[in-house]
């Protein structure tokens, strides 16, 4: 898929997401004000039967010989005397029971004239009572001065969220998942598409560095088939040598893939044995002596490590060493120096390979033992490789229990310690 259109998807997704969160997020604030509307029409529904069953009672023969008999004895009938506290308590918590908790509420009958309160379990909660949306009057139960009957209902949002709390985790829940599995999928494409093109440059890379020796040996094939070359056996021997040195790097070439296929697969069993570590070092570096004398390499051997057998397959830690090297002569500077030390540690060896080449910038390092991974050199254009060596360097490393660390700096080399510990199963 081509980068616009990869943009184009990963820009309309994450438009569908925010507009589907947004959505959600929506309907659940219109889930709440409903609810909530619900609610507020339950409490004036409860508090407006409470005030008719108080009318029904008012118009009772037996409550209207109560009121007469107190007027004879009064020279004024109060609110109290009309309307009970006990029984308007009773009705309260009968009515209101069904919707909340009888502790989660608060009443009070006040005059509106001077916000006196007169009756009710108002509990210091006066002005919570005054301010509250669910009033109504008493004038049709008692008219003279201007009362109210007042209900307060402490943490009301709270108990609606409450009862709504099952769909609105549920609904957090799904739109967890939802952004975790679009980071994911995003993600995902995202390195799919870099892995592409790590491919690709692999590709690339393998497709010349297989082509330089093929071609080389095809023209000292074709010089070899020349009537006057045949005739020259020095001629004949120089080109026999040019395709056996490029066959050689060619079957190289083939065997550092064929290598990393074998050790993704797991099918190669590490063959570990009693090794001398610095015996490898210098078989590695004598592997090297033309192309260190050729680049005018300084190379310097401090093997310092006092006990230097440990338990290792000595081939694949031969081409451990080997690749390490050749980073460390490709990406030399202008006046090359190579350090190769070895020290011990309680448990183990540490193996260290310092240059002073151009370097690996921060933003590279975490990516430099990554499979297929290749960095940028600059104008460093013939330095070319698969993208394997230090990916190959890693998976034979944790293969024998060790371990490796880069420090670099641009423009001042890079320093590769490698520790392999004596003993691993």
């Amino acid at each position: 898929m081509k980068k616009k259109a990869i943009g184009l998807v990963i820009f309309l997704a994450s438009i569908s997401l925010i507009g589907i969160v947004l959505t959600q997020l929506y309907w659940v604030n219109k889930s709440l004000d409903l609810r909530k509307d619900q609610f507020d029409k339950g409490i004036e529904i409860a508090v407006k039967i409470v005030i008719n069953q108080l009318i029904e009672q008012k118009n009772d023969s037996a409550f209207k010989a109560r009121i007469y008999e107190l007027s004879c004895k009064k020279l004024k009938i109060d609110i109290t005397d009309v309307i009970e506290p006990q029984t308007l308590d009773s009705l309260l918590h009968l009515e209101l029971g069904n919707m909340i908790s009888s502790r989660n509420f608060y009443y009070g009958i006040y005059n509106r004239l001077n916000d006196r309160f007169v009756a009710g379990n108002f509990l210091e909660n006066e002005k919570e009572l005054i301010d509250t949306p669910y009033q109504v009057s008493l004038k049709s139960v008692y008219h003279p001065g201007d009362y109210y009957l007042s209900v307060f209902i402490p943490g009301q949002s709270n108990w609606i969220i409450q009862q709504m709390q099952l769909w609105l985790l549920l609904s957090v829940f799904f739109l967890v998942i939802l952004i975790i599995s679009f980071v994911y999928v995003i993600t995902t494409i995202l390195q799919q598409k870099k892995l592409t093109e790590m491919k690709s440059d692999f590709i690339n890379n393998m497709t010349h560095e297989f082509k330089t020796p093929i071609s080389t040996s095809a023209l000292a094939a074709e010089m070899l088939l020349k009537p006057e070359v045949q005739e020259d056996k020095k001629r004949v021997k120089k080109y026999a040598h040019v395709i056996l040195d490029e066959s050689a790097r060619l079957q190289s070439q083939v065997e550092q893939v064929l290598q990393i296929s074998i050790l993704e697969k797991g099918k190669y069993r590490f063959k570990f044995k009693k090794t001398n570590v610095h015996q490898l070092l210098n078989t590695a570096n004598r592997n090297f002596n033309l192309r260190i004398k050729e680049n005018k390499i300084r190379v310097s051997k401090r093997l310092k490590a006092e006990d230097y057998f440990i338990n290792a397959d000595k081939a694949q830690l031969l081409n451990v060493f080997n690749n390490l090297i050749d980073n460390a002569i490709k990406y030399c500077s202008e006046k090359p120096e190579l350090q190769i030390k070895t020290w011990n540690v309680p448990n183990g060896i540490i193996i260290s390979f310092q240059d002073n080449g151009i370097g690996i910038s921060p933003e590279h390092q975490k990516n430099i033992f990554k499979n297929l991974y290749r960095v940028p050199t600059g104008n460093i254009h013939e330095v070319r490789g698969f993208g394997l060596g230090l990916y190959y360097v890693k998976t034979v490393i944790d293969q024998h229990k060790g371990e490796i660390d880069l420090k670099s700096e641009l423009g001042k080399g890079s320093t590769f310690n490698v520790f392999l510990p004596f003993h691993n199963e």
